[in-house]
């Protein structure tokens, strides 16, 4: 069975001795037939161009063949090498020539660079996946001590309660709370990694449900808060729905957490533009300062203290690194103390239709 591969290079082979008969022809019919000096010469330029384009310093012999062919043309009808004309019609077979070197050794240096090129983004590719393999099992084996520690400073607190001071149960208390807050960012870290590593098939999803599952885990903190949530029709679209689930769960809870005095109002946007959906996260919260902008997406980073809203600083660059999955971006237009939006981008070739669920080109 002839392969992809095979099939292209027999295209392009085709296509060259097509447009070398042509230019034959055509030099027999001017040259030799009509007597007419009309320097088809300059259709060479075509299979030139093309054969050393595709088959690099190969592809020379192309041109090569050709100017012997003219010549051996020209020398049966004994046209004279010195006059005017034939010093023209040299310069052009040379011209073909040069044209040819020139795009041979253009082509083979772009070939030489895009391998190079491919080299690095394979290397870049494997060690992303061992940085993210690492991630994962050093959080996972993690998780063992940790779990040791804080039970054993409990089993210790509880014993030796009566007979530890007010130092020795300080000691324990900072003890257990450290490893309680190391093995929460541990399970972040390991949901960071994991985005990748034990993502779900991208099937179609109705982002309707999705969005519901989510008003329904954060009920709690909505009926606290106060919290108004709107939304415009949401589309069908072919993603992971644990991982939509998840960024929709994130972008909520960070517009309730950091609330203004008012009651939250959040809003998700969504448009359809060329080849991709943008959908937008807006709440009346309490904004952020545009230098910040940038560092959003920094795993761990935090522009405020646990003590005045509390997490790890792990929830945007998840949202990123899902968004970026479907090929998307994710960017925040946001003003200290005027609320902020959020928005994200989801490429697609494919959608479906919000209103009726139908599959469009």
């Amino acid at each position: 069975m002839i392969s992809l591969n095979d099939r292209k290079e027999c295209i392009k082979f085709g296509i060259i001795i097509a447009l070398i008969v042509i230019s034959c022809l055509l030099v027999i019919y001017f040259e030799v037939i009509l007597k007419i000096n009309f320097y088809i010469v300059n259709f060479f330029y075509f299979p030139t161009i093309l054969a050393t384009l595709w088959w690099k310093r190969k592809g020379l012999t192309i041109p090569i063949f050709l100017i012997l062919f003219l010549l051996i043309v020209q020398i049966s009808q004994g046209v004279s090498f010195f006059g005017e004309d034939a010093i023209n019609g040299f310069s052009i077979k040379i011209s073909v020539l040069i044209v040819g070197v020139v795009i041979a050794f253009l082509s083979e240096k772009i070939l030489k660079k895009e391998l190079e090129l491919n080299e690095i983004i394979k290397d870049l590719k494997r060690s992303n996946e061992d940085l993210q393999q690492f991630a994962y099992v050093a959080s996972h084996d993690l998780q063992e001590p940790l779990r040791a520690i804080i039970s054993f400073s409990q089993l210790l607190e509880e014993k030796y309660h009566d007979k530890l001071d007010e130092d020795g149960k300080e000691y324990i208390y900072f003890i257990t709370d450290g490893a309680k807050k190391m093995n929460v960012l541990i399970k972040d870290l390991l949901s960071y990694s994991r985005i990748t590593t034990q993502a779900n098939p991208i099937e179609w999803h109705d982002l309707e449900p999705i969005l519901n599952d989510v008003i329904f885990n954060l009920q709690e903190a909505i009926k606290e808060s106060g919290a108004v949530i709107t939304h415009d029709p949401l589309p069908t679209l072919k993603v992971d729905r644990i991982q939509f689930l998840q960024l929709f769960q994130n972008f909520l809870s960070n517009a309730i957490k950091f609330r203004n005095v008012d009651p939250p109002k959040i809003h998700i946007g969504v448009k359809r533009l060329s080849n991709y959906w943008i959908f937008s996260i807006k709440d009346n919260g309490i904004g952020i300062d545009p230098k910040y902008h940038d560092r959003l997406y920094n795993i761990f980073y935090r522009l405020h203290t646990k003590e005045e809203y509390p997490g790890t600083g792990i929830g945007l660059p998840i949202c990123k690194k899902i968004v970026q999955r479907y090929g998307g971006e994710v960017w925040v237009e946001s003003e200290l103390g005027k609320g902020s939006t959020f928005y994200f981008t989801i490429k697609t070739k494919k959608i479906k239709n919000p209103q009726r669920g139908e599959r469009n080109p």
